[in-house]
């Protein structure tokens, strides 16, 4: 079996050299502006009270490609404005 000598111990920087750059910090943060950016309005859509929902589900049950609810949602609108634009 070989032995190996210990490695040796890096050298530690002088405590002041540590306490300088503490000391030296860095810059402040650029100011940020305080408006808000502008975002498109969302509106997150309820249903009301009744049976909307429960026959909106069955219908997207019941086609033959599940699509998530509210791009099954986007294509109804879609072509009910088709529809009425003849």
């Amino acid at each position: 079996m070989a032995l190996i000598a210990r490695p040796a111990r890096p050298v530690q920087a002088p405590v002041d050299a540590v306490e300088a750059f503490i000391s030296k910090g860095g810059s402040v943060p650029a100011e940020t502006s305080t408006e808000k950016p502008v975002k498109a309005p969302q509106h997150p859509l309820k249903f009301p009270p009744g049976d909307l929902f429960n026959r909106l589900e069955r219908a997207r049950e019941v086609s033959a490609v599940k699509l998530p609810r509210n791009t099954w949602i986007l294509q109804a609108i879609a072509e009910k404005l088709e529809r009425d634009s003849r």
